[in-house]
């Protein structure tokens, strides 16, 4: 047998066998682990599906004082953990799978030892599936400390959480006072619903942590402060919290008034709780910054003001606000929107028919995004009025019928994405002074039956047009104007041209051009040299479902071309075949050529 402790440039070492623990014989494996003790500088050490239920004396002995991780990966018949508390450089320890060690104890810190796991930053036990008792009071106080501990993740270990009385464990036995925690998680915890009947209070207060998780914790009704008395069944939430999520908590109905006193809290999530009916803005912390909603089926409003019941002082400073799958969403707010909100993202919230009546003169608004919703309200007056909105895009918005009567904000908009506004009529009136646009999508608008009349904005980058009603000749006789365009992509735009861009207009192709898109063009025969004459700097052409394309630009007119896709053109591919299509010369230097049926 190899002498590994001899071998001293092993750092890590990984020792695994069969997943199949039959017909397996244990004193076999623990001679062969026995031989396979390695050097004494080991650093990380990992060990899968062993079926021993002793470990080898070297696991763990404090000779191997260079050892900074240690994985125990399924060894099913392992009675006890090793001795690793003296170990110094120790940063992780994974325990998973050791189905059969029921108690956790003193042999666990090594018994007269002390500074125990004086290194260790992260420590995880998953699927202890009999594991029954954690007996740190049998280990002296000074001890336990886990003075670095970063990371603490207990996790599938039914027997050992069903026998901590409602945090008495964690809150007493720990003893975490000494450990500064940044991030705290609990799930599926079925007693977790108040702070008046269990240990949660004391456990929280010990570690103040930063992150606070809460999932799938089924009798949670209520989140007050710790200030506020005793209502249905609230969890009090520590003063120290920054990020908290609440996901999955069924029961959850209410948020307190008293929330707005968490002064540190900056990101509120909720997820899942399908309760939760309304949030009002007296509900939101004071600095909260960050507020996002996701399948919570039931909300039905978002109240960010209510009138007369609102204290004038709890001045909201809300800057990011994304809601998602709300299927019961109506409306945002009544009337107007945190004058702070910067990023306001709305997806498949299907019933939702308004934002908010009006934007504000001092509107912090940036960005704004919406996805699968009804907006049968339209969008909130006085858009014109937003000062650092870049980026408008709006998808699948069945029953938006109109924009904004008053205009799109013209010294600041940067992107304006319209996709499956199958509804919308018209385009604000004042498109042609959108000085600052860079980027213009419309697809799939069908009632749009014009586009741009008075002009198109000159500085635009990137143009995406889909619709047999959108493209029109004017618009295609003005492509050259756009000197700053690389991408243009145009898709079901001229259903009856024979040619691209059309020989009988005479229009060349913006020169700028480095990305190009041609789709969805049934009666298309050739791509006209003229309009391609001076594309010197195209680099990617892509072609799709054309079948009657049969003629690419000829003299070396796609020389700069580095990429050519070439998607549902049958007459096209068979045109291009290497050596005998009539178009294989135009493309064969083109170091990407890629056909797709």
């Amino acid at each position: 047998m190899v002498r590994l402790s001899d071998k001293s440039r092993i750092g890590n070492l990984k020792l695994q066998w069969s997943k199949d623990f039959e017909n397996r014989r244990e004193e076999v494996e623990k001679k062969v682990l026995d031989g396979l003790q390695p050097s004494k500088k080991l650093m990380e050490l990992s060990i899968k599906f062993y079926c021993g239920e002793m470990l080898a004396n070297w696991v763990g002995d404090s000779s191997f004082n260079c050892l900074q991780s240690l994985c125990l990966d399924d060894c099913r018949n392992l009675l006890s953990l090793p001795s690793i508390g003296k170990l110094p450089l120790l940063k992780k320890v994974r325990i998973k799978g050791l189905s059969s060690v029921r108690t956790v104890g003193v042999e666990f810190f090594g018994e007269n030892t002390t500074n125990t796991f004086s290194s260790l930053e992260i420590l995880e036990f998953v699927d202890m599936l009999n594991w029954e008792k954690w007996n740190l009071c049998e280990v002296d106080e000074e001890d336990r400390k886990f003075p670095k501990l970063r990371e603490l993740f207990i996790g599938n270990c039914p027997l050992l959480l069903e026998r901590i009385s409602k945090f008495s464990w964690a809150a007493e036995c720990l003893r975490l006072r000494s450990i500064k925690v940044e991030s705290f998680e609990i799930g599926d915890c079925k007693e977790l619903c108040s702070s008046g009947d269990n240990n949660w209070g004391l456990l929280t207060q010990s570690i103040s942590p930063q992150d606070l998780i809460i999932e799938k914790c089924p009798q949670l009704v209520s989140i007050a402060t710790e200030e506020e008395r005793e209502e249905l069944m609230q969890l009090k939430i520590p003063s120290s919290i920054v990020n908290m999520r609440i996901e999955n908590c069924e029961r959850l109905e209410k948020l307190s008034t008293t929330l707005y006193s968490l002064a540190l809290l900056m990101k509120l999530e909720l997820y899942g709780c399908s309760k939760l009916i309304s949030i009002a803005r007296s509900n939101l912390p004071s600095n909260l910054k960050v507020l996002g909603i996701r399948s919570c089926k039931n909300l039905q409003c978002l109240l960010l003001d209510e009138g007369e019941d609102v204290d004038s002082n709890n001045a909201c400073v809300l800057q990011e606000l994304g809601i998602s799958d709300c299927e019961s969403l109506k409306r945002i707010n009544r009337s107007v929107l945190p004058s702070t909100l910067k990023v306001l993202l709305i997806n498949e919230c299907p019933k939702l028919e308004s934002i908010s009546q009006e934007i504000q003169d001092n509107s912090s608004l940036e960005s704004i995004e919406i996805h699968v919703c009804d907006m049968r309200k339209g969008l909130p007056q006085g858009l014109n009025k937003l000062k650092h909105c870049k980026s408008l895009f709006i998808a699948n918005s069945s029953n938006l019928i109109s924009l904004a009567e008053s205009g799109l904000p013209t010294t600041s908009l940067e992107l304006l994405s319209l996709w499956y506004c199958r509804r919308l009529q018209a385009l604000p009136g004042n498109m042609h002074s959108l000085n600052a646009l860079k980027g213009l999508a419309i697809w799939n608008c069908p009632n749009v039956e014009s586009i741009l009349e008075e002009g198109i904005p000159s500085n635009l980058t990137s143009l995406t047009i889909g619709g047999p009603n959108i493209w029109k000749a004017k618009l295609e006789r003005d492509l050259h104007t756009l000197t700053c365009l690389k991408s243009l992509s145009i898709s079901n735009g001229c259903p009856d041209a024979v040619s691209f861009p059309q020989d009988e207009i005479g229009v060349t192709l913006p020169s700028s051009l480095t990305n190009l898109e041609i789709s969805d063009f049934p009666k298309l025969e050739s791509l006209s040299s003229n309009g391609f004459r001076n594309l010197t700097s195209l680099q990617c052409l892509t072609i799709a479902n054309c079948p009657n394309l049969k003629t690419l630009p000829g003299n070396n007119m796609l020389s700069s071309l580095l990429e050519l896709e070439i998607r549902r053109c049958p007459m096209m591919e068979e045109r291009c075949k290497r050596d005998k299509g009539p178009e294989w010369s135009k493309i064969t230097h083109i170091p990407r050529v890629a056909f797709w049926k």
